[in-house]
């Protein structure tokens, strides 16, 4: 009965060490709307705390890529330049920079992902 109780405890112990080893990005895939299941492991990503709009913002430089959480709902926005996504972290308010600037209803579209269906 001794060993049956040794066993999970060893388990879990393992399993923590395991996973105090991880890091966000290593285990971190969100679902992205119109997209899918995305591994944010390449992006940098920031957690948001001074904007009601915005939770979190994620950037792959190489793809020049950002996945934003927008309301709790995580979007892609594509061909982002380096200087914009740095100027939505900047941005006095975060969310009225991304609606003016990149996903909103008066931004221009030009970053929206082309993703085939």
């Amino acid at each position: 009965m001794r060993c049956a109780v040794m066993v999970p405890e060893k388990l879990i112990i393992l399993l923590f060490a395991v996973l105090g080893n991880a890091t966000w990005a290593d285990a971190d895939v969100v679902d992205v709307r119109n997209v899918g299941p995305v591994d944010l492991a390449p992006f940098v990503c920031a957690d948001i705390t001074r904007s009601t709009m915005i939770g979190r913002a994620c950037y792959d430089q190489a793809k020049r890529s950002a996945v934003i959480e927008i309301r709790s709902i995580y979007r892609q926005y594509c061909d982002l330049p380096k200087a914009t996504f740095d100027a939505l972290l900047d941005a006095p308010s975060m969310g009225q920079f991304y609606l003016n600037e990149i996903g909103g209803k008066t931004a221009s579209w030009r970053h929206v992902c082309k993703h085939p269906s």
